[in-house]
């Protein structure tokens, strides 16, 4: 019996011994899972922050332009439009940051094609202002972004949603404020959220310039999505050189969502893991750290987003304009008073686009034998009555205007904003084809602006009515191209359907025996450039008149 009670207390006391480890078993088993899984609450809600921050950053973190002109000259590209419909806010962020730079782009170009043509003026000056106006804004940004206390909220405002009740019941995620907070230039040679108009090589550049291949490419997803098929881009953090500038992308693939990146990515593509000539790049990465912890021990967690604002936009000037300048019609009257070559003598007429007559001042000795020769009732006009303004700029007398076409072809793509939307000499010659600018001319108007209002069609149109359906025109229209003039077209002339009788007075003792008239049509097309940095793309002058020649001829009796 002794046995017996001893073998009982034994088990009652291992049983008791075992109870214990299991209860301590469990104690201990309960606080891993609850570690474990405060560790991987921890982990959710780093990663929702970052996100959240990788979201929030491309449009709630922007510089505001200062008032200098430099910077106001992107104005028009601070608002997530193409179409005008937007008001603009005056401000750059990760969205337009490459929108911004794409605009200084363009006045570099045409800078750097018209110090080539040898008409740039004073383009080149304003091509250096446009890209230190770029610079000075994109690194108040990057000086932002780089801030780690600017993106706290935006992390924290999500995190915080995300339960850690694992690590207690008043555990909450808080930023884990040190040196962890990082940024990365991510995608390195990837392509940016600027569409280049066209198809390379020329693109929809000014006439003969090309860009340089190495800083182009199209979509480099492994699935290309297929709206970036037949698309080109700039490449990001790729130094693009034009001129003596220096202009930058920052690298988004087209239409790739925000994503969590491996820490080794990050890591590696890091300013310091892997340098770049661009001093104060705008970045596209960015590491957060948190920790979260009750009254036990804590944990922290770190998490590494990729950013993406998933909208393209088209390398342009939204508010710009080509101006088209009619000079006043002459005739011009022309004599034989010795034969050949005729000699110009007296007021010139003016005249419009209606026929109108034209009676010259008679000229002394105006023809052989002759006490003067007077032309008489000439009509004129003929050339540009019922016409379009296409034919007044383009029609007979024609001459080369491939040229002048390439330039007004290259200046209108340059204010459309619509991806993908590219326009062509028959769109050129359709919009001036307007009847509407017959009347216009009729009235006597001698100005017109080709201009966008909704960055994918185009309108021409004179001054009060352009401004009418642009407001934004007003304060730049009456600006000037930056570049100098050039003649493409030099006294185009054909003959002209002109035949008159002018009055001849012979000398004394001598007769008429020839009166003829006729005349010549003649036309000067002058092109000047503009970058587009005070909004004026270029002008197109266009001189046209009358050479009216009176030949008069006696013979002595």
């Amino acid at each position: 019996m002794k046995r017996l009670r001893n073998n009982r207390g034994g088990a009652i006391a291992f049983g008791a011994v075992l109870a214990l480890v299991l209860v301590v078993l469990g104690a201990g088993f309960v606080l891993i899972s609850l570690y474990m899984g405060g560790q991987t609450e921890t982990k959710n809600a780093s990663d929702a922050g970052a996100l959240n921050l990788g979201k929030q950053s491309l449009d709630n973190i922007s510089v505001t332009l200062s008032g200098d002109p430099s910077q106001q000259f992107f104005s028009d590209v601070t608002n997530d439009a193409t179409d005008n419909s937007q008001s603009n806010d005056n401000k750059i962020n990760l969205r337009r940051v490459n929108r911004m730079w794409g605009k200084a782009i363009l006045v570099a170009i045409n800078a750097d094609a018209a110090n080539s043509d040898g008409n740039v003026g004073t383009g080149s000056d304003n091509a250096q202002s446009a890209c230190q106006g770029a610079q000075s804004l994109s690194d108040s940004l990057a000086t932002k972004l780089t801030t780690p206390s600017n993106l706290f909220s935006f992390f924290t405002d999500f995190a915080q949603r995300n339960s850690v009740r694992m690590l207690g019941n008043k555990a909450v995620v808080q930023v884990a404020n040190g040196s962890k907070w990082q940024t990365s230039l991510m995608d390195r040679g990837d392509e940016s959220n600027i569409v280049i108009p066209g198809s390379p090589p020329n693109f929809e550049l000014p006439p003969n310039y090309s860009l340089d291949s190495s800083v182009i490419t199209q979509c480099t997803r492994k699935q290309v999505p297929s709206g970036a098929a037949n698309l080109w881009f700039f490449k990001g953090y790729t130094p693009i050189t034009i001129g003596s500038q220096t202009f930058w992308q920052v690298p988004y693939q087209y239409d790739e969502k925000p994503y969590l990146v491996s820490q080794s990515m990050f890591d590696a593509a890091t300013a310091a893991a892997q340098s770049l000539s661009w001093s104060n790049a705008v970045p596209n990465a960015f590491s957060v750290e948190c920790s979260a912890k009750d009254k036990g021990p804590g944990e922290t967690a770190m998490s590494w987003v990729l950013t993406n604002p998933r909208q393209p936009f088209q390398m342009s000037m939204p508010h710009s304009f080509l101006h088209i300048h009619l000079d006043d019609m002459k005739a011009k009257p022309y004599f034989f008073p010795t034969g050949y070559p005729p000699i110009e003598f007296g007021p010139e007429g003016s005249y419009g686009y209606t026929t109108d007559e034209f009676t010259g001042a008679p000229m002394p000795a105006g023809g052989i034998l002759c006490t003067t020769v007077t032309p008489d009732e000439v009509t004129v006009g003929l050339d540009v009555v019922g016409r379009p303004l296409d034919q007044i700029i383009f029609g007979i007398p024609e001459g080369d205007t491939s040229k002048l076409e390439a330039y007004m072809v290259n200046r209108i793509n340059e204010m459309i904003g619509n991806v993908g939307t590219t326009k062509s000499a028959s769109d050129l010659h359709s919009l001036l084809n307007d009847p509407a600018t017959i009347g216009y001319m009729v009235a006597g108007m001698q100005d017109f602006y080709i201009f966008s209002p909704d960055g994918t069609n185009l309108s021409c149109l004179p001054e009060a009515l352009a401004i009418a359906k642009a407001p934004w025109l007003a304060p730049m229209i009456d600006n000037t191209p930056d570049g100098t003039e050039t003649k493409l077209i030099d006294d185009a002339n054909t003959p002209a359907p002109i035949f008159f009788d002018p009055i001849v007075t012979p000398d004394p003792f001598c007769s008429p025996f020839l009166e003829l008239g006729f005349g010549t049509w003649d036309k000067d097309v002058n092109w000047t450039p503009g970058t587009g940095y005070n909004g004026c793309l270029g002008q197109v002058r266009v001189t046209r008149w009358t050479d009216v020649y009176s030949l008069g001829a006696c013979n002595p009796f």
